[in-house]
Formats: structure tokens, sequence, C-alpha cells
């Protein structure tokens, strides 16, 4: 009885000792390829101020260069620079609330239903 339970807290132990020792090695690898950096990390002369998606494989990008913001187009295959735009150009565009017509959208989905039911 006892020598099973120290069997299962040993295996225990080595499973765990295996789960650190695989977070630390990732870890480090992945700092040590770039991937911190790349992957929203702190970059000191570029970054991404906003990005996009058009479709599967496509998009758009605004990227800052130190004081500059290019506009770039994403695919697979190519990265395309499209236009420079000056900071005083961009505007916050205001959205409409989707929040609301998709919830009356699917709240009148619901009553439909629920007549059908009845």
């Amino acid at each position: 009885m006892i020598q099973s339970i120290v069997t299962g807290l040993g295996t225990l132990l080595i499973i765990i000792a295996i789960l650190f020792l695989t977070y630390i090695v990732t870890k480090y690898i992945g700092n040590r390829m770039g991937a911190g950096r790349y992957a929203g990390g702190v970059s000191h002369y570029l970054g991404i101020v906003d990005r996009m998606f058009l479709g599967q494989e496509i998009s758009v990008a605004l990227i800052r260069v130190s004081e500059r913001i290019f506009l770039v187009g994403i695919t697979n295959d190519n990265i395309n620079l499209l236009t420079e735009i000056k900071e005083e150009e961009l505007t916050e565009l205001s959205l409409p609330e989707v929040e609301n017509s998709a919830g009356a959208a699917f709240k009148d989905m619901m009553d439909r239903l629920k007549d059908r039911k009845k």
C-alpha cells in the first residue's frame, strides 16, 4: 500500500519536472528565435498602428517607423508598400454599434423560433 503511494508520488514529481523543463526550454528557444520581439513584444523602432484583414490571406496594416507611418498590403507571398500616410491624415473611425443591430437580429430570430414552436 505504502509502496504504491510512493510510486505514484514519484511518477507525479517526474511529470511535474518534465513539464517545468519543457516550459523553460520553450521560453528559452522562443526568446532566442526572436518570437518575443515579433509576437507583440517591444520594438524600439517599429510598431503596428493598426491592421485589418480583408480576406483569409490578405490584410492591410499601418506600420510606424520612427515618426513615419506606412500603409502596406500583406499577402502570404508579398508585402507591398501602398503609400505613406501623415499622422494628421489619420482619423479614428466611428463604427456603428454592431452589438445592438446584431442583438436585435438575433432576438428577432429567437422570437420567430419561439412562435414556430407554439
